[in-house]
């Protein structure tokens, strides 16, 4: 067999396995390094996810805070511009609930209105408007991402807007009608409120808590319907645009499955939906309050056309001297029908400056709303009520009234103290004349012998004054500022006999200082100190003429009444048609 060299044969069969060993080592260490590489490799990973999620989050916390930066300056902004909406309109509405139709019954609706217009704009139903026309820009984008999707919101955006109409059609004058008996109910319950003395002393305290709250429920009925019918459509609304939202979302899906958008585009295309159906939801939401917006901007805007329409003079007139002239009055009371007859028919007569006239007549004759012509309180029909030959329209309201004094057949004292009263709540009047007003009335020791004189609170929170002495007052505050022309109805009222003669004498010191007066009474004694005396019968002249002749006709029977152009001239006074007799049952009185 020959000798076999073992060792050698050792050494070739050891060779490979040693080399296995040096490869299987170095498979271990190629091994273990790549671990090691692999595990730095997801170390630096998870560093750099790690500091993605920080990124994150701070650029989600920062987004969070810049939204309710902007929803803080949205609402600021909404409250800064609702007040500078009162600041510019607060004076019109005041004027205007003056003005209005119901300021004689104590309504302020304008102020109400002016209020809701206030509530709705510091509200976010203004911003869900101003996202409206937003809209469109929206529905554009969704058609660059898919055609489908635009089809789908623009078809939910029809039917919404079908639900607004309905709602609107449904509520609208339901919506109304609440409101107008809300308001009539409040504007009851402020007459009971202010005249409850004698609704006490009547024994109506149930009799006017039935009444009333019957009148309270059927305002909380009419409320409520609309109430519910707003409720049922804005329900119908959300579910609406629920369901378009998730139908969008639904359609995106199938969209994204069918490889036509991603997911991204998906989720924007549900966004932009959301945005553009979200405006049309809260407005059906809101409509109830935006319809009452509505409404109320139509009332104020109304009213101070009619305020600020009428006519008046750029140029200050000269004061006047006091010649009187009306032409042609014709005057009819407010809501009356077509076929009605006027208050005042076609009335002209004339005073000269300085004259005192007496006015007297039945009741109903139109005595007082004479006085209130003259003064400019009320507007004629027709006719002219002329100054120093000067259309009172064309005066100034402010200029006119300094040189006019009137005392009402109600005396209404304001709340504040006797001086701002008196002095007609000018803004810095000098003491003396306040003083010197309430001499001219006779009523200034009566001031002084008050708790605090002329710094006498008056009104809800002041002191409570009686009937004598508010007219007194009313009457001093008709003698401020030593007006040219004064116009007293009944200032007799409520006067006791030391008041009646403090009056008489005010009255012959106004004569005496040439001033024009025209007197409103029903007591002879004031009539027979007067120049003339004017009776009126259902608003029109029945005699004219010095008051002595015209009292003589009163006691003979002859109150035959007097042309126009008869009262016009104020010399003579002409008979011309009988009217009939005033009653001579009472001789010692005149009639209101």
């Amino acid at each position: 067999m020959g000798n076999v060299d073992f060792e050698r044969q050792a050494a070739v069969v050891e060779k490979p396995v040693r080399d296995r060993g040096v490869f299987r080592c170095r498979q271990c260490i190629a091994a273990r390094t790549s671990t090691l590489s692999l595990t730095d490799l997801r170390s630096g990973s998870a560093v750099v996810e790690h500091e993605h999620a920080h990124l994150s989050v701070a650029v989600s916390v920062a987004g969070l805070a810049v939204l309710g930066i902007l929803e803080i300056v949205r609402s600021l902004y909404a409250n800064r511009l609702a007040a500078r909406f009162d600041a510019r309109l607060g004076s019109a509405a005041f004027l205007a609930a003056m003005n209005g139709p119901g300021a004689g019954f104590g309504d302020v609706q304008p102020l109400r209105d002016l209020a809701t217009i206030r509530t709705f704009v510091a509200s976010r139903s203004l911003f869900f408007l101003f996202d409206l026309p937003f809209g469109p820009l929206f529905l554009v984008l969704l058609y660059f991402v898919h055609p489908l999707l635009f089809a789908i919101t623009l078809v939910g955006v029809v039917i919404m807007v079908i639900i607004a109409l309905l709602n609107q059609a449904v509520t609208g004058r339901s919506g109304r009608e609440a409101g107008d008996k809300l308001a009539a109910t409040m504007n009851a319950a402020q007459t009971f409120a202010r005249n409850f003395e004698t609704v006490r002393a009547l024994g109506m305290v149930s009799s006017i808590i039935e009444f009333w709250g019957d009148r309270f429920a059927q305002s909380l009925r009419a409320s409520d319907k609309v109430a519910r019918n707003n409720a049922f459509y804005s329900g119908l609304s959300r579910t609406v645009r629920i369901l378009l939202q998730l139908a969008a979302l639904a359609v995106g899906a199938y969209l994204v499955l069918a490889d036509e958008m991603t997911a991204g585009m998906m989720f924007a295309a549900s966004i932009i939906s959301g945005r553009v159906l979200q405006p049309i939801d809260q407005i059906v939401g809101n409509w109830r309050q935006i319809a009452e917006t509505g409404q109320a901007w139509k009332r104020v805007t109304a009213l101070q056309k009619q305020v600020f329409g009428e006519r008046h003079a750029d140029v200050e007139l000269p004061p006047p001297v006091g010649a009187l002239t009306l032409d042609q009055v014709v005057y009819f009371l407010p809501n009356t029908d077509p076929g009605d007859l006027p208050l005042i028919k076609r009335l002209s007569f004339s005073v000269n400056a300085g004259e005192c006239i007496a006015i007297i007549g039945p009741s109903q004759a139109g005595k007082s709303t004479l006085a209130r012509l003259i003064v400019g309180a009320i507007q004629p029909r027709s006719g002219v009520v002329r100054i120093d030959g000067a259309d009172i329209q064309n005066w100034r309201p402010d200029q006119l009234g300094k040189h006019l004094g009137y005392l009402s057949q109600e005396v209404e004292l304001f709340p504040g103290t006797i001086g701002q009263n008196i002095s007609r709540f000018e803004a810095d009047p000098f003491d003396r004349e306040i003083i010197a007003a309430a001499q001219r009335a006779q009523v200034h020791q009566l001031l002084l012998g008050l708790p605090r004189g002329y710094a006498t609170v008056i009104g809800p929170m002041g002191v409570r004054l009686s009937g004598g002495e508010r007219q007194r007052i009313g009457l001093a505050r008709a003698f401020f500022g030593d007006p040219r022309i004064l116009v007293l109805d009944e200032p007799n009222a409520n006067l006791d006999a030391e008041g009646e003669a403090a009056l008489e004498r005010a009255i012959l010191n106004a004569r005496s200082g040439k001033r024009t007066v025209l007197l409103i009474t029903h007591r002879p004694s004031l009539a027979a100190k007067c120049d003339r005396i004017l009776m009126l019968r259902d608003g029109q002249i029945e005699l004219y003429g010095p008051a002595q002749d015209v009292l003589h006709r009163l006691a003979q029977g002859q109150n035959k009444p007097v042309t126009q152009s008869a009262a016009a001239n104020p010399a003579v006074g002409t008979a011309n048609e009988s009217r009939g007799l005033l009653d001579q049952s009472t001789p010692s009185r005149l009639q209101n």
